[in-house]
């Protein structure tokens, strides 16, 4: 069989949810069976995280600075070199979620905003979306307004060292080396 015979009748599997397992602030697990469109005999049980879209921030100062954060990640217990960013809120669009989490994690703002990208983070399991804005001209407004458990340390470097930071491992969350490559792409346009 080639390649083209096994992947020429892909098509959208049916499904129906069979429970939630889990419900957190910030996701849900749940159990779902889905049946193959190509032969309804073909079915099993699958999870999905189902989660709201998320939104990085590319700030940009006006010399070409870019806005960085470190915070404790608990996933992998270290501490993490990121962009800003967070959930975006029901009813929220994903830009007005980034210029809001851009200002509440690092206290700068302004200057003029747009998304560039959008991305699946793990679309084996989970449902959403990470959508990545770039804000250019921004400056410091006053002091973050954390929220909750958040330790956030605001630190600024210069956009020409981003690609050095990732090579070397200093940047090495998966969606923000996605967001500087649509950065990349943008730049290309």
């Amino acid at each position: 069989m080639s390649e083209n015979d096994r992947t020429r009748n892909i098509g959208t599997w049916q499904s129906e949810e069979l429970g939630t397992l889990a419900e957190t602030g910030i996701f849900k697990l749940i159990r779902k069976r889905a049946f193959s469109p190509n032969d309804p005999s073909r079915s099993g049980e699958f999870f999905a995280i189902i989660s709201p879209d998320w939104v990085n921030v590319i700030a940009l100062t006006e010399d070409e600075q870019v806005v960085l954060i470190e915070q404790f990640r608990h996933g992998t217990e270290q501490i993490t070199v990121e962009i800003p960013g967070g959930t975006v809120d029901e009813g929220e669009d994903p830009l007005t979620a980034g210029v809001r989490e851009l200002r509440e994690e690092t206290g700068y703002g302004g200057g003029d905003a747009r998304l560039i990208g959008k991305v699946t983070p793990n679309p084996a399991l989970m449902n959403n979306h990470c959508h990545t804005a770039l804000v250019r001209g921004v400056r410091r407004l006053g002091e973050p307004r954390l929220e909750g458990l958040e330790e956030i340390r605001t630190r600024l470097v210069p956009l020409a060292e981003i690609p050095a930071m990732i090579r070397c491992g200093d940047i090495r969350h998966a969606l923000v080396i996605a967001a500087f490559h649509h950065l990349h792409l943008d730049a290309q346009a």
